[in-house]
């Protein structure tokens, strides 16, 4: 993992993106820009944390930011919210939004998810371990499998076996993706556990700890 500082106008002309596809909820790309920030605290700065006045100085930046002339298709802006969602995230791992950030950072990716769907098309990515297609009108199926590895993609595997919720086909989108995110959230946990320890391992073969 390695977090980049993201550029206020860059970030800017993303939401201004977004807001012609989906609704967006007002706070959501401030709340981005300062995690992002935050995560590059942690991961690299001595200082770590970052302040309260701090953050409401980085919030006052993105406001004051002229947003970049850019356009993106919806592919385009699904990727650059994947983009911007990794560099909000530590480099041991630690997501740097709280939990209403988090809510509305779903919110707001699988909106532009479900307007990229296309009957029978092919799968979308929609977290790190989590992929939707629209199987026909009416079904919707999930995997973990990344589509962007194309024939190289494979389900995750937790101690040998898939998740639960792999291959899950419902006639409800919301239902779809409240099964996603379940599957990301206890794929990622069993993935950075994993992370975790081949770290500490790397660390006694160098004697560090």
């Amino acid at each position: 993992m390695s977090v980049l500082v993201l550029c206020a106008q860059e970030l800017k002309a993303v939401e201004i993106i977004a807001r012609k596809w989906v609704n967006v909820e007002e706070d959501v790309f401030p709340a981005l820009y300062v995690a992002n920030h935050h995560a590059y605290s942690e991961s690299y700065a001595k200082a770590g944390a970052l302040s309260a006045g701090h953050a409401l100085a980085l919030r006052r930046e993105y406001a004051q930011a002229t947003a970049d002339p850019k356009t993106y298709t919806g592919d385009e802006l699904l990727a650059t919210l994947h983009r911007v969602t990794y560099n909000t995230i530590t480099n041991d791992g630690r997501g740097m939004l709280d939990d209403q950030g988090e809510a509305m950072r779903r919110r707001l990716v699988q909106s532009v998810a479900f307007e990229v769907l296309v009957e029978g098309g092919p799968w979308v990515k929609v977290a790190d371990l989590g992929s939707v297609r629209r199987v026909n009108f009416d079904l919707y199926e999930i995997s973990s499998r990344d589509p962007g590895e194309g024939h190289r993609a494979r389900v995750y595997l937790m101690d040998g076996r898939p998740h639960q919720h792999e291959g899950y086909v419902t006639d409800q989108p919301w239902e779809a993706f409240e099964k996603l995110w379940e599957m990301n959230d206890e794929c990622y946990a069993h993935w950075l556990r994993g992370y975790e320890r081949d770290l500490a391992e790397q660390a006694r073969r160098l004697g560090i700890l």
